[in-house]
């Protein structure tokens, strides 16, 4: 059986994310909460920092004193926040709803080359996560650069700054993958949400801190990879960063692959 993956099943796949209406109101949920996120940082940057002559930041918090640090983090804030936490459940709840709807029992009578389909269907999984990741950041630097600080807004032209949206983007991909791998497995809405939660309150939450395995969670290990640097002492050196989301990618997408193609295996009803 030929594995090969013609772009046909990847715009039919991207077709019927299209044709579901809950994708158009996802992606305005998306928008919509990265706006309002982008709208209380510059609040809040704007009323805990300001800037000298000289050019030296004063903060009355503890916010970093480094202006390019204060942009990159900016940049990153509000699309990584819906990243990590809509989008997955976003594509939970659109796998899930194929499973309740009947549309996967339809499929498994028509797809002939289910690894094909598989791999198809999760490359346009992979498509949607970047595209609305993207949009996210791309909104929340149009917001930034009109409402902060005349003086920060050279700092978006810095490699840190202009690589972040680059970055957020990989977190979304795996975070989707997390949420279409939770609801291929349990082809319900409910548990796959359940699954989604529980990693992030383990993440929130430390509890890994007591073994020494938190580094091996995508938010824990994959932080330096976020920021663009090591941001605190005792975060996970560049290299270890990138290795953990690397390791993510790749098992993420493989896990995903092989549970879609043995669910379109099923035998036929």
């Amino acid at each position: 059986m030929g594995t090969s993956v013609s772009p046909r099943y990847v715009s039919c796949s991207l077709v019927r994310y299209c044709a579901n209406r809950q994708f158009y109101w996802s992606v305005f949920a998306v928008l919509a909460l990265t706006a309002l996120f982008a709208v209380l940082d510059v609040q809040t940057i704007s009323s805990t920092v300001s800037i000298a002559a000289d050019g030296a930041i004063r903060s009355t918090d503890s916010l970093d004193p480094n202006p390019m640090h204060i942009v990159s983090d900016a940049v990153l804030a509000s699309p990584y926040q819906t990243s990590i936490i809509l989008i997955p459940i976003i594509v939970a709840l659109n796998v899930a709803a194929g499973f309740r709807s009947g549309d996967e029992r339809q499929l498994r009578l028509l797809v002939n080359r289910p690894w094909p389909f598989a791999i198809g269907d999760i490359l346009a999984t992979v498509i949607y996560c970047a595209g609305v990741s993207l949009l996210s950041s791309a909104l929340n630097v149009v917001i930034l650069v009109a409402a902060l600080p005349r003086d920060l807004r050279p700092m978006f032209l810095t490699a840190t700054v202009a690589t972040t949206p680059l970055r957020v983007t990989v977190f979304a991909v795996v975070m989707g993958l997390i949420g279409y791998i939770a609801a291929t497995v349990t082809k319900r809405d409910v548990p796959a949400l359940v699954v989604i939660f529980l990693l992030l309150m383990v993440s929130l939450s430390g509890v890994l801190k007591v073994i020494h395995a938190d580094v091996l969670l995508p938010m824990i290990g994959g932080k330096s990879f976020a920021f663009g640097r090591v941001d605190e002492t005792g975060d996970p050196s560049m290299g270890i960063s990138v290795t953990v989301m690397v390791c993510w990618l790749t098992i993420a997408l493989c896990a995903a692959e092989i549970l879609r193609g043995r669910s379109l295996r099923t035998p036929k009803v």
